[in-house]
């Protein structure tokens, strides 16, 4: 490299150093950074997402900025991204949007507060020790109130697969949940694993050949793939019922929190935080109501009558 070339180089490099400083220079100091993690693109992440991001405005202005990273799906790529988040110091709060998302910043971030929603089980996970900079909005469901109107709905199911990824810990503790209650009505459950995304559609065949129905926890995996299963039960003409409330073509029966709501409930504990200068340690986790949804053309489809008992509880679509 001959001497012109190392000077060009240098003076690139000077300008391109007096530009960031220049830019640093001009941040607004009062300007609130948040970085949110998503964990993977499917409804009711996108809701949880879409209505924090819409209430966190509303609570602390227009000086918010969003500094917004998806991990489509990878527990991999979420740790890469909780760690570039930990190296950037302008970033004063995270948001975490599912379990694998809460638990990669959970692992880099000690020192600034982490907000989360669409987390199963924050208690098994431990994110509620006393010195935690971790609070948010759960998505346990009711499993029992869930299970009751499914028999309801279904009186004379007695099989029923449970289609879920075991790697998933908020899939598995809801499973749990949901064998122990259909137990109660001896109902036999078949469980249907999938590790991936790409094993969706064969575990989903699995499960519409050896059972009356399909039961999906709030699966992150199989949420990502929904549309070929619901393929799958529609073409076996058997019933399908999902853990969650924002698909837009909805199943026979929808359980779950409303994640819009769990973004909102989200951004006002973070307003706690910033605003009001509490800890999140300070703040319990936010257990957002259940939401049931029926949808009236699958009554129809699968010769299902709406039970008295349950139609004050639902909502039809």
């Amino acid at each position: 490299m001959n001497k012109k070339s190392i000077i060009l180089i240098s003076s690139l490099i000077v300008i391109l150093l007096t530009a960031v400083l220049i830019n640093r220079a001009k941040q607004n100091p009062d300007e609130i950074t948040i970085g949110i993690l998503q964990f993977a693109s499917f409804p009711a992440l996108d809701e949880a997402r879409i209505g924090f991001m819409e209430q966190i405005k509303k609570e602390l202005g227009s000086n918010v900025k969003f500094l917004e990273q998806n991990a489509q799906g990878s527990v991999v790529q979420a740790q890469a991204i909780a760690s570039s988040f930990k190296a950037n110091q302008n970033i004063k709060a995270f948001y975490a949007i599912a379990t694998p998302s809460v638990m990669a910043l959970k692992s880099e971030i000690k020192d600034r507060p982490i907000i989360f929603a669409a987390v199963t089980d924050p208690v098994g996970l431990n994110l509620n020790s006393p010195d935690t900079n971790i609070t948010g909005a759960t998505d346990m469901a009711d499993i029992a109130e869930q299970i009751e109107i499914l028999r309801s709905l279904l009186p004379k199911l007695n099989k029923i697969a449970i289609l879920y990824n075991p790697a998933e810990s908020n899939s598995t503790i809801q499973v749990k949940k949901m064998k122990e209650e259909l137990v109660k009505y001896n109902i036999q459950a078949l469980d249907v694993g999938a590790n991936s995304q790409a094993d969706v559609a064969a575990a989903a065949q699995n499960a519409a050949q050896n059972a009356q129905a399909i039961l999906v926890p709030t699966d992150n995996t199989i949420s990502s793939a929904f549309p070929i299963v619901r393929q799958i039960a529609d073409k076996a003409n058997i019933p399908l019922i999902t853990t969650g409330t924002n698909e837009k073509n909805p199943p026979l029966m929808q359980f779950g929190v409303d994640y819009t709501q769990s973004g909102i409930q989200a951004a006002i504990l973070l307003r706690s935080i910033i605003a009001e200068g509490k800890k999140p340690a300070e703040l319990e986790f936010i257990s957002p109501s259940s939401k049931i949804y029926i949808n009236s053309l699958e009554l129809k489809k699968y010769n299902v009558i709406l039970p008295e008992n349950i139609k004050n509880s639902v909502t039809l679509l």
